[in-house]
């Protein structure tokens, strides 16, 4: 059976991690800049989430699009992506976003860009 395209990957090696500075409350994001990268940040209630900052089916900035639940919206077409994965939920995007480790530590958030 193939792998899935939203398999999940190991954990990065410690020095990896990057200190990212923002500060979210519940139901914000915002993107930050990365290593040359845009980085998707969004916290939920209970979870932070790193991702690609365009939708993949039309390259729409995902930055100011609705999150409902564990999915954001990309109110261009209408696909709809799992934070946790990236997977598409539904479409026309097929292609997943890129999700990358985010980690709060002692107040701080560490995002890693190795896969």
């Amino acid at each position: 059976m193939p792998a899935r395209p939203c398999e999940r990957h190991s954990v990065p090696d410690v020095a990896d991690w990057q200190r990212l500075e923002v500060a979210l409350a519940p139901g914000e994001k915002r993107v930050v800049l990365v290593d040359g990268r845009e980085i998707l940040v969004a916290r939920t209630s209970d979870r932070y989430f790193a991702l690609t900052s365009r939708c993949t089916h039309a390259a729409w900035p995902l930055a100011d699009e609705p999150i409902e639940g564990s999915q954001i919206v990309c109110t261009l077409h209408g696909a709809r992506f799992d934070l946790r994965d990236g997977c598409p939920v539904s479409g026309p995007a097929r292609k997943p976003l890129k999700t990358y480790p985010i980690e709060l530590r002692d107040g701080e958030l560490y995002v890693s860009l190795e896969r």
